[in-house]
C-alpha cells in the first residue's frame, strides 16, 4: 500500500538540543504519525527511529504525554510502546486500555517482548508457571502489576519470592501491602514500608501468630553492650552490622542494611530484640550516624518504635525481614 504518512514529513532533527525542543518535536512528529491515513513499513520504521531517538531525552511530564497520543494507534511500533511502558509507570493504564493482543496469539508470544509480559501479568486468569516465567525476568513494571492482580494467589510459592523482593524494593512493597489477602509472613516482610498504623496492626498480628514461637532470651555482657556504643561512636557501620548479627547468632552476617532509607527501623527492632535499654539505644541513635539523629523527628520515631513494640515481636519481625533465624546464646552451645 502507498504510505500517505510520507517519511519526508519527519524533520532531520540531528541538530537540535535541549529539553523544550524535544518534547516539541516529539508531540508534533507523534502527532502526524497517528493522523496518517495510511502507514506503510517505512514510514513506520522511520517514526520508530525517530522516536526511540529522542525518548531517552525528553521529561516524564512529555513522556506521558508521548504515551497519551501514541497508545491509540494500532501502528505504534512496540519498541516505542515497550519504552515508555519501562519508563513511565504511570502510563501503564492508558497503554494497556488500547493494546488488544489477538487472544489467539500463544502465551510464548507475549512473553517474548516487555508489552507483552505486562499484557500477561495484568489477564484475569493466570496460570503458576506463566507467573514463573515472568518473574525469573525481574521486570519490576511485569511484578508491580503482578502485584496487583488477584489471579495470583498469596498462597502460591511464586507469590512469598514477590514479597522478598518487595523487601529491597518498597515501592512494591506499598502495592503489595494494599492487597487483603495477606498472611501475617507476608505482612511482617513489609513491615519497614507500613505507615504507622499499619506497622501497629502488623505488630498485632505478628503477636498472635509468629512471635509466640519465638523466644527472646538474649542476655548481652556489659562489654557487648559497651562494644556496640564503641563502635556507634566511631560510625562504623559494618561492624556494627557484623556484631548485630553474631548477637543474634545468626550463621553467616546478614544484609542489614539500616542506614538505607526506609529501614531505619530495623535498628530499632533489633536492639529490642536484644534487650538494651532504651538509654543505650537513644545513644547509638544519636552517635552511628547523623542520618539516625536528624531531624529530631527521625530519632523520636526510632524510640517510638522500640518502646511500643515487644520484645517477642521485634525478634519474629527481624528474624522475617531479615529471611534468618536467630539462636540466642544458650541454644548455640553445641
Amino acid at each position: 500500500m502507498a504510505s500517505s504518512a510520507n517519511p519526508g514529513l519527519w524533520s532531520d532533527l540531528s541538530d537540535l538540543s535541549g529539553a523544550d525542543a524535544c518534547a516539541a518535536l516529539l508531540k508534533v512528529n507523534a502527532d502526524m504519525f497517528v493522523a496518517a491515513p495510511a502507514r506503510d513499513r517505512e514510514s513506520i520504521e522511520t517514526f520508530e527511529a525517530l522516536a526511540l531517538g529522542f525518548l531517552p531525552k525528553a521529561d516524564r511530564t512529555t513522556l506521558r504525554e508521548i504515551a497519551r497520543i501514541l497508545a491509540p494507534c494500532p501502528d505504534t511500533p512496540p519498541s516505542v510502546l515497550d519504552y515508555l511502558l519501562q519508563h513511565v509507570p504511570e502510563a501503564r493504564g492508558v497503554i494497556l486500555r488500547h493494546q488488544s493482543p489477538p487472544a489467539s496469539l500463544p502465551d510464548a508470544m507475549y512473553l517474548a517482548t516487555p508489552a507483552g509480559r505486562v499484557h500477561l501479568a495484568s489477564q484475569p486468569h493466570l496460570d503458576i508457571a506463566t507467573i514463573e516465567r515472568i518473574l525469573v525476568l525481574r521486570e519490576e513494571t511485569s511484578e508491580d502489576i503482578l502485584a496487583t492482580n488477584p489471579a495470583f494467589p498469596s498462597s502460591a510459592t511464586a507469590f512469598h519470592q514477590l514479597v522478598r523482593r518487595a523487601i529491597k524494593r518498597p515501592a512494591l512493597a506499598r502495592i503489595l501491602l494494599q492487597r487483603t489477602d495477606l498472611t501475617a509472613a507476608h505482612e511482617a516482610c513489609l513491615y519497614l514500608a507500613a505507615d504507622g498504623q499499619r506497622r501497629r496492626l502488623i505488630r498485632e498480628r505478628v503477636a498472635q501468630t509468629l512471635a509466640p514461637a519465638t523466644s527472646p532470651s538474649f542476655r548481652l555482657a556489659e562489654h557487648d553492650v559497651a562494644a556496640f556504643l564503641g563502635a556507634a561512636k566511631d560510625g562504623d557501620i559494618a561492624r556494627f552490622e557484623r556484631m548485630l548479627s553474631e548477637a543474634f547468632g545468626f550463621p553467616v552476617p546478614a544484609e542489614w542494611r539500616i542506614l538505607q532509607i526506609g529501614r531505619h527501623l530495623l535498628l530499632a527492632l533489633a536492639l529490642k530484640a536484644l534487650g538494651f535499654s532504651e538509654k543505650v539505644a537513644t545513644r547509638i541513635f544519636l552517635t552511628l550516624h547523623p542520618a539516625l539523629s536528624y531531624p529530631l523527628s527521625t530519632i523520636r520515631d526510632l524510640v517510638r518504635e522500640k518502646r511500643e513494640t515487644s520484645s517477642a515481636v521485634a525478634l519474629a519481625l527481624v528474624e522475617t525481614i531479615l529471611g534468618m533465624r536467630a539462636l540466642p546464646g544458650d541454644s548455640r552451645k553445641t
